[in-house]
């Protein structure tokens, strides 16, 4: 990965370290060519490109974002094309659990949930969005309750009957598809088919390409057989996702969180944001991402975090409700020095697990991720924790439940169960993220902004490669992201197909 260290940024255009070299060694090349007939290193290499493709709008990026997106530009009658670097469409929207928030919604009328949108955005000014653009806050808190409607309603989305609560959010706003956010990607992809868009799959996108003027032109993407082909586009939509799997990125704008496990989209690797920033594009961000709890037996949200286990720190204390809310908690996990904790298991919690969790934990003894003794001390002190302050911390969680009440960290009784029947277990536990919080300013047309606030023309973004434009540093509640990129993939892809039809 790139020396993040390194990057430059020049007249508001970031440069990586690869690139620098380039334009200092035999990129100069490139840029004389420009220079001598009056075109940028972009064209000039455009005419490497053995072949061209014209349409209205062009979509980078095959998730939630990208897709939605490319259904309202081909509903509105633009021809639409979109491009996606992997086989499939690989974007964290389909590897999400299917949240979606929102107020106002016909889901909520009918759990008999009293909402609006001036109460969310109340909300979401609470967490974060007083300290970023006005404007993007409330037309999040008045169309996320659309989308949801539009994604049950019109494409048949399958939605529990249960609203839910999530964050610190008191109203019940967390809208949950059936079985999880395939169910949406699905819908919206069917949806797109069916408005005629184009998907060309395994054509990754490399450069944005702009006229004289500075608007953007067109796309060079370079095919999975290493064929260069340039895409010429009115209005282009860039929703590549995140950046995540770039190391040299995540060292950039995210450094509290280097080195953590990730569990996105295995094309959210950065490179659709950074072509805008090589064009002069804004970047807004504070530094935070999106995580979960992880195990390391099993991907996603395991079940063997159980909110019924003690949780302790690698120093053998209690930390967390760990009832509570998954969110807040990866971020405390996520600045330990170890980025660990441990969930403690006493065997009658082992004999409750069905055959496929039993397995897991025992492939996690095997492989001396997990630890299992007569005490809790002795199972700690086999990871390298404090024995004695694991055995105190245990000794005080067993006095909380059988108070019925946890005075120290609020964990609802139902969860607050004594764990007395030895041997115990001690599991080694840790952090994923999950996205980035950070990316291109956008306003609320969704185009791109650059340094001095003026949009760039042609170029639109959706979905988390912008989401900094919504989300400050932590998480507002789980379900504001998912739906964020279906909300600006809807606007987005209209509005780009209206400038280009217009």
């Amino acid at each position: 990965m790139e020396d993040a260290t390194m990057s430059k940024r020049v007249a508001g255009t970031a440069l990586t370290r690869r690139q620098f070299a380039k334009l200092a060694a035999g990129g100069a090349a490139a840029m004389a060519f420009g220079s001598l007939f009056g075109c940028t290193p972009q064209q000039a290499a455009a005419t490497e490109a053995r072949e061209t493709k014209e349409c209205d709008v062009l979509v980078l990026g095959g998730g939630g974002a990208g897709v939605t997106a490319a259904g309202h530009a081909a509903e509105a009658g633009a021809k639409t094309v979109l491009v996606e670097k992997m086989a499939w469409l690989a974007g964290s929207s389909s590897l999400a659990i299917g949240t979606f928030y929102g107020a106002g919604t016909q889901l909520q009328k009918a759990a008999g949930v009293e909402d609006d949108p001036s109460g969310l955005l109340d909300y979401f000014l609470s967490r974060g969005g007083d300290k970023l653009d006005y404007d993007v806050q409330e037309f999040c808190a008045e169309h996320f309750g659309e989308t949801i409607d539009w994604l049950a309603g019109e494409l048949g989305v399958p939605f529990k009957e249960t609203v839910s609560k999530k964050g610190t959010d008191p109203v019940p706003r967390a809208h949950n598809c059936a079985n999880n956010a395939m169910d949406a990607l699905r819908a919206v992809t069917q949806f797109a088919q069916e408005k005629g868009v184009e998907f060309h799959f395994g054509t990754a996108a490399e450069s944005l390409v702009t006229d004289e003027a500075g608007a953007v032109v067109g796309v060079l993407a370079r095919r999975g057989s290493g064929e260069l082909v340039q895409y010429r586009a009115k209005s282009i939509v860039v929703a590549t996702g995140g950046f995540c799997r770039n190391e040299g990125m995540i060292d950039e704008y995210c450094p509290d969180y280097s080195g953590v496990y990730t569990e996105v989209g295995v094309g959210c690797t950065g490179e659709g944001l950074q072509m805008g920033l090589d064009i002069g594009a804004d970047y807004v961000g504070h530094g935070g991402t999106n995580g979960i709890l992880a195990c390391p037996v099993e991907p996603g949200q395991s079940k063997l975090i159980s909110s019924k286990a003690l949780w302790i720190t690698s120093a053998g204390e209690r930390f967390a409700n760990e009832g509570g809310q998954t969110h807040d908690i990866y971020y405390d996990v996520a600045h330990f020095d170890d980025q660990k904790f441990f969930a403690v298991y006493d065997q009658a919690m082992v004999d409750a697990l069905d055959d496929g969790l039993r397995s897991k934990l025992e492939f996690g003894l095997e492989q001396g991720m997990f630890a299992q003794g007569q005490t809790v001390a002795e199972a700690a002190e086999a990871l390298g924790i404090d024995g004695a302050r694991a055995q105190e911390a245990l000794d005080a969680y067993n006095a909380l439940a059988a108070a019925g009440e946890d005075a120290q960290f609020k964990k609802k009784a139902d969860n607050l169960v004594p764990l007395v029947k030895a041997p115990y277990y001690v599991l080694t536990m840790g952090v994923c993220t999950h996205g980035s919080f950070g990316g291109y300013r956008v306003n609320t047309q969704f185009q791109v902004l650059d340094a001095a606030g003026q949009p760039i023309p042609n170029l639109y973004s959706a979905g988390e490669v912008c989401c900094g434009t919504f989300i400050y540093d932590d998480y507002p509640a789980g379900g504001c992201g998912l739906n964020w990129s279906y909300t600006s993939g809807r606007f987005a892809g209209a509005n780009a197909a209206g400038a280009a039809l217009g």
